[in-house]
């Protein structure tokens, strides 16, 4: 009797300090948002980090440019000439994403004790579509922080518990690239792709195993809470418990994931045909699996520079004249990276003034 006494004191003495620091971090950070000074402190690192990369990409871009020999006057009439209606398809094909993408973070959310379960996947897309913004904006996926904040928000649970929940989101799309790239290679290359798209796949692969390594220690963070400090305990468990998926959940996560890397190809393809180049469906689904990796480059947001790159040089291997590669490059940061600015930023930015 006495030792569950001592071990419920003992609880609930970790519970009150992991309240207290909470509310510290809380009246921390809503000092730190009203000082300027602090804000620039951190926001320099940053901007840095950015500019940084976008000069050495820019200056790798240029000088890709001038080996190349790209005739620009021709690169800018072949984007003028596009066919609008294949640019409107590639549009409906990226964000006709969202809702399933939505759809699909609700139902792992679904599965939790939480409130997730008194609102509709649609509630979500806001979230989703703010945590895309700004992936665009920042470099290494701060996006993802961002809309599991929003939801945290919204449902009143652990900030923990949906990060947890968006870490199983993000290792799933990364499994699926891994599993579809080397397929896809073989049915739009051959046998032998290549020496870049084989380290490609080494990436993806590698990457995909790491995450998965990385998954499954989190999930063993319960076993360990006792030798963990007092602060760290609840965040950690809460963290574990988002990453719990049951047999249903998982079954519904990889029938949703895979129509998702199916309109990535959509979109590819609706872009090449409006710049009149004939690609096959496992050609332009390997042009999307390129971009999506080489977006996870986190010296830039989003990839910005090596996803150019990438895809233009991933064309021109492919004996695609350089000048349409160029083209179908910038045409799909077009739909996939700038409009995220306007379809986006507009509705936050309306939010942000009405305060919600």
């Amino acid at each position: 009797m006495g030792a569950g006494v001592a071990s419920s004191s003992r609880v609930d003495s970790i519970w009150r300090r992991s309240v207290s620091t909470e509310q510290s971090e809380v009246r921390l950070s809503r000092g730190e948002a009203t000082n300027p000074a602090w804000i620039t402190a951190r926001s320099w690192p940053t901007v840095l980090r950015i500019s940084t990369g976008l000069i050495a990409l820019i200056g790798l871009a240029g000088v890709a440019w001038w080996r190349s020999g790209a005739d620009l006057r021709r690169v800018v009439e072949l984007l003028g000439q596009a066919h609008w209606g294949y640019v409107a398809m590639a549009f409906a094909a990226y964000y006709g994403s969202f809702p399933l993408r939505a759809w699909r973070w609700h139902r792992l959310l679904s599965q939790l004790p939480t409130h997730a379960r008194s609102i509709r996947s649609y509630h979500l897309l806001r979230p989703y579509l703010y945590g895309w913004l700004l992936n665009c904006a920042l470099p290494a996926k701060v996006g993802e922080l961002y809309r599991s904040y929003l939801a945290h928000r919204r449902l009143q649970t652990s900030l923990g518990t949906i990060v947890g929940t968006v870490l199983v989101e993000r290792t799933a799309d990364f499994l699926f690239l891994a599993a579809l790239f080397p397929l896809v290679a073989v049915l739009a290359l051959g046998t032998d792709p290549g020496r870049p798209i084989l380290l490609l796949q080494l990436v993806a692969v590698f990457t995909s195993i790491a995450l998965v390594a990385g998954l499954f220690a989190l999930r063993r963070l319960g076993r360990f809470l006792g030798i963990l400090p007092a602060f760290l305990q609840r965040p950690a468990q809460t963290l574990a418990s988002g990453l719990l998926v049951d047999r249903r959940t998982g079954i519904a996560l990889g029938i949703s994931t895979l129509p998702l890397w199916l309109l990535e190809g959509l979109r590819v393809y609706a872009e090449s045909r409006a710049l009149d180049l004939y690609l096959s469906p496992p050609l332009t689904l390997l042009v999307a699996l390129v971009a999506a990796l080489l977006t996870t480059v986190p010296l830039t947001p989003a990839g910005v520079g090596a996803v150019e790159l990438g895809i233009a040089s991933t064309l021109a291997l492919l004996g695609i004249p350089i000048e349409q590669a160029i083209a179908l490059a910038l045409l799909d940061r077009f739909v996939a990276y700038w409009s995220v600015f306007p379809v986006a930023g507009v509705p936050w930015l309306i939010d942000h003034l009405r305060g919600s």
